[in-house]
């Protein structure tokens, strides 16, 4: 089953602040990630996935 970026986001108890820091962008530009996670970089896929607990097939690729 595929998890939202957002689900996982709010599971892990992170804001879009944390993320967007985590991945060394602007929280406006993490934000059009969460509405289109198809954009995410794979390096960023890794880096949201070690920040929520979850495994990024679970967040990206999961039907």
């Amino acid at each position: 089953m595929k998890l939202s970026l957002r689900a996982a986001r709010v599971d892990a108890n992170l804001t879009q602040e944390d993320m967007a820091k985590a991945l060394n962008i602007h929280v406006q530009t993490y934000r059009k990630l969460e509405e289109r996670p198809d954009t995410a970089t794979i390096e960023q896929a890794k880096i949201i996935s070690e920040r929520v607990g979850r495994s990024y097939n679970e967040i990206f690729f999961a039907s």
